[in-house]
């Protein structure tokens, strides 16, 4: 997939076919107290319910930048009051878009792991997105085995025990961004569909899968040293992806 750099601009367009946007907030750039109230104001009455409920400022700072996130893009794109913005859960969680006359088809998807926010959004294209943060996973064997298909199990103990836990959170990454663009949550078995890691990224499935492999693009990004984001896109084409980074807008200013 080709990627291109984009500044933001409070009223912007979506997605044209062929497209996708992936937005990065990062944490440290919201400190002001100011912002966060302006974050605050994005979100909706469960949202800021959920919001309360975490035990860390540093968890309740990341939730509420990433929803803050979603409301501001998508609205920014539809040209209409974040507060407009509805969305309903299908039958497996995902959050989806509710859509108004009129209204392109969006579709999006957010992930956020330490300090760092990440959203997906495309036109008409089942889109998911994961981000995780460089991190000890503690008894990596067995959480290989709990996830990993045989073939990239190989792949990991080939390599050095420094590059291991890195590789791991690699192959996690694009499995969640799957598994997310699909829309099915964990009722879809990790070991049903396997990675090879490269150049390019292709995807295996396991004999009776109703997916092809052909119907799906993915990429890989490292949004800082240590971050990784996967990205998959039930596409059959190489779209290009624009990459941007977001601070919250006001109406008429900025925050």
């Amino acid at each position: 997939m080709a990627a291109a750099v984009s500044a933001i601009t409070e009223r912007i367009p979506p997605p044209a076919h062929g497209e996708v946007h992936v937005w990065l907030a990062w944490t440290e750039r919201f400190a002001a107290a100011e912002t966060l109230d302006y974050c605050r104001t994005l979100l909706a009455r469960d949202e800021l319910e959920k919001w309360r409920r975490f035990h860390f400022e540093r968890d309740r700072q990341l939730y509420l930048v990433a929803h803050a996130l979603v409301r501001q893009v998508l609205a920014a794109y539809l040209a209409i009051a974040p507060e407009r913005l509805q969305f309903v859960a299908n039958r497996y969680g995902r959050p989806e878009l509710v859509r108004e006359p009129g209204m392109p088809d969006l579709r999006f998807n957010l992930s956020h792991a330490r300090g760092l926010a990440a959203l997906v959004v495309t036109r008409s294209v089942d889109c998911g997105i994961d981000v995780e943060a460089r991190r000890e996973l503690g008894d990596l064997a067995a959480m290989a085995g709990q996830v990993l298909t045989a073939a990239e199990r190989d792949y990991l103990w080939r390599l050095p025990d420094t590059e291991r836990n890195w590789a791991f959170l690699k192959l996690w990454t694009l499995k969640e961004a799957y598994i997310k663009a699909v829309g099915k949550g964990l009722s879809l078995a990790l070991h049903e569909f396997e990675f090879a890691l490269g150049a390019d990224i292709s995807i295996r499935f396991q004999t009776g899968s109703a997916d092809a492999a052909g119907e799906w693009q993915f990429a890989q990004r490292f949004p800082g040293p240590d971050h990784v984001l996967a990205l998959a896109l039930r596409s059959g084409d190489g779209p290009t992806c624009v990459y941007r980074e977001w601070a919250p807008q006001r109406r008429g200013g900025s925050a």
